[in-house]
């Protein structure tokens, strides 16, 4: 069929718009060879791939990858999950992979060493939080975010199950999935969140692009509009058929905006070696023999090559031949190799020299290549790159390529034999990107004499690392080299003292609980939420409300510029204690996974207490920080006016009746304000101020 097609193929070619021939659907001659970075249940066992594992191997990696493919990194209905049942697309991260700050302190890692990472983006159907339909409401930048049934398919298998909403949406555009919900991508709000939902993990999170699963699932069309709107730099589509005019058909409904996983390569690929016949992994071009797949005719450009993955290598269709020979195919061919998990980890010492021989040659996703032999016994080609030539045979024959010796085999086992005349490095360091950058510390928690930094990425410091600079009062700096990703602070001591890793960013400062933001000179931040403040902030505690209820959190009575006040507020004396406790999170939710999946502020230590009219330090918490790390403070039982600042990162705590407005006796007395400190000023912006009118003095809030 595949031979078929090509007339057909030929006239659409020839009638493709301007927009489409222009389409990005992947880098062209891309020379990078692309890693699954994990197999299926990889999240523990032997086969551990979760973000800080694999965050620990980023040498390595980046050394032999310039892509690695990861599962998706929300939360899912089952736990653990491989991802394939995401709930939760812009708030919770908690997979079983791990949290949002591991994941992005692993994506800033490979980004410093030329790495780029595609997450497995699961929109075809979707999960609820508790039964089959109640997906979960969720915001981003203001924005609410909540799909109901009616963006649901019609014919989704939900339709026949008693006590589940019933799907209103359109019929399906594609094969149905009855693990979860199928979604309507005819929807204009589907189209809307999956856009935005995109946008959001390649802007928010750093992703480079994604590997698209089940596209099956929902019209290419639809593919093209996401990757038009959203332009990622990668986008690999799994549509799962061995038919070359089928995935063909596939790439040009998605407008070439896609790649796909090029199926009919592995098929050919199980048959040759199962059969022993390695004719069958060249297909004819007319009269040009080529590699058997897409990558034989116009879609080299668009085909990612693989020999497994996690699907395939646990059903029948997984390969069972000489795995590190049939590597070597796709490595020495057009497309882009996906080298999968389990193959790299057992065969990673014979696989390095045959990637190596292909990156010093430049070979690329849209190499020109000459067949050489194509008969039962043996394959051969020579394949051209932008810096040199390599020759690769498969097959046990004994044969050298003419203009070879056996001094330019540059890798060589059963069944396979790389040659080449280029200089190869076996082991090739990734060098970081970027500039050098400050970073700070607020040593006022730890009191250190001194504070030591210990960085890596780019560069690795030696344990326990190197002396800060001391800039102002308890601040101090340190110029961490280009492409460092992480760090940690400790007294100079080693472990005695060290803080959590955290995820290294230009220009902020730190404390002994994590990343406060940008700094604005005064020892704190003035970006807690990296470049916006949380557009609403919620007490959270023991409240009439709601002991600590995630549902119950009460929002502020007003808010501007970053600052945050509750008049006239209750806090009730915990279960069995004498005084309650309190802090502030970001957002509500259903439970602490909800709210967790956002920042929290709160004090510097566990339990700090609250005295009336002291200005006491707020600290963020980041996303994803367990409930019991994200620390309270205590305060006697009462009512209180409370007002936070994360501009300057302070709580004040105010007895209400000390700030109403009580007048002055002389109605036509002019009123001036002084701040806490004393000094007069002008009150433009909310906080406490002291107002003399007359003969009376008092606290009022603005």
């Amino acid at each position: 069929m595949k031979y078929l097609f090509r007339t057909f193929l030929t006239l659409i070619l020839l009638t493709v718009s301007a927009v489409t021939a222009n389409a990005q659907g992947w880098p062209s001659n891309f020379e990078g060879v692309m890693l699954q970075g994990f197999s299926w249940g990889s999240y523990n066992g032997t086969t551990n791939t979760k973000w800080a594992v694999l965050e620990q191997q980023s040498d390595e990696l980046s050394g032999n990858f310039k892509v690695i493919w990861l599962p998706n990194s929300g939360k899912c209905a089952s736990s653990p999950s491989m991802g394939y049942d995401p709930v939760y697309w812009f708030t919770n991260k908690n997979s079983a992979f791990g949290n949002e700050n591991t994941l992005k302190s692993m994506i800033q890692t490979f980004n410093g060493k030329g790495t780029d990472i595609i997450m497995d983006l699961v929109i075809n159907h979707r999960s609820g939080t508790s039964n089959w339909t109640n997906f979960p409401t969720e915001t981003w930048r203001g924005n609410t975010y909540k799909m109901g049934p009616d963006c649901i398919c019609s014919t989704d298998e939900v339709r026949n199950a008693s006590g589940e909403a019933k799907p209103t949406g359109a019929p399906d555009t594609g094969d149905d999935f009855d693990g979860s919900r199928d979604l309507d991508h005819t929807s204009a709000t589907v189209q809307k969140h999956v856009k935005d939902y995109m946008t959001h993990l390649m802007e928010d999170l750093g992703y480079a692009g994604f590997r698209l699963d089940m596209v099956k699932g929902y019209g290419g069309a639809y593919t093209k509009i996401y990757n038009q709107a959203t332009k990622p730099k990668y986008s690999v589509g799994e549509y799962w058929d061995g038919s070359y005019d089928v995935v063909a058909r596939w790439i040009e409904d998605t407008g070439r905006t896609s790649a796909a996983f090029d199926y009919p390569m592995k098929y050919a690929i199980n048959n040759a070696f199962s059969s022993g016949d390695m004719s069958q992994l060249c297909w004819m071009a007319g009269s040009d023999p080529q590699p058997a797949g897409l990558v034989h005719n116009t879609y080299a450009r668009y085909s990612v090559t693989f020999v497994d993955n996690h699907d395939t290598y646990r059903d029948h269709n997984k390969f069972n031949g000489n795995v590190v020979a049939a590597n070597a195919f796709i490595l020495c061919s057009p497309g882009t190799p996906c080298v999968f998990w389990e193959h790299w980890t057992a065969h990673k010492e014979a696989l390095k020299p045959i990637i190596a021989t292909r990156n010093a040659c430049g070979v690329h996703n849209q190499s020109k290549v000459k067949v050489l032999r194509h008969d039962h016994d043996c394959y051969m080609a020579e394949v051209y790159g932008t810096k040199g030539t390599l020759v690769v045979k498969i097959g046990n024959i004994s044969v050298t390529p003419e203009g070879y010796t056996n001094a330019d085999i540059k890798a060589s086992g059963n069944g396979y034999c790389v040659w080449s005349k280029a200089d190869v490095n076996i082991d090739p360091q990734p060098q970081p990107v970027g500039d050098p950058f400050n970073v700070y510390f607020d040593n006022s928690g730890a009191n250190w004499n001194t504070p030591y930094i210990h960085y890596w990425g780019g560069e690795e410091s030696a344990w326990p690392g190197n002396p800060m600079t001391k800039v102002d009062g308890n601040v101090w700096k340190y110029t961490v080299p280009a492409g460092t990703t992480g760090l940690l602070f400790n007294a100079g001591d080693g472990d005695a003292t060290k803080t959590a890793d955290f995820t290294a960013q230009a220009d902020h400062i730190y404390n002994t609980h994590g990343d406060q933001g940008k700094y604005n000179g005064q020892g704190v931040g003035d970006d807690p939420v990296q470049g916006d403040f949380p557009a609403n902030l919620y007490l959270i505690g023991n409240l009439p409300s709601g002991s600590w209820d995630t549902t119950a959190a009460v929002a502020a009575n007003s808010k501007d510029k970053g600052v945050y006040i509750w008049h006239n507020t209750e806090i009730l004396a915990a279960d069995g204690a004498e005084n309650g406790y309190f802090s502030f999170i970001t957002t509500t939710g259903a439970d602490w996974d909800a709210v967790n999946a956002s920042d929290r502020f709160g004090s510097v230590d566990a339990d700090h207490p609250a005295a009336m009219g002291e200005t006491l330090k707020v600290v963020k918490y980041p996303a994803n920080v367990s409930a019991s790390s994200a620390r309270s403070w205590m305060i006697a039982p009462g009512k209180y006016t409370l007002i936070v600042n994360l501009a300057k990162m302070t709580m004040e705590v105010t007895d209400p009746a000390a700030v109403e407005g009580i007048d002055s006796d002389d109605p036509e007395a002019e009123a001036i304000y002084f701040n806490l400190q004393g000094l007069r000023v002008d009150p433009t912006a909310p906080g406490i101020y002291i107002r003399v009118k007359g003969n009376n003095a008092v606290k009022v809030v603005l």
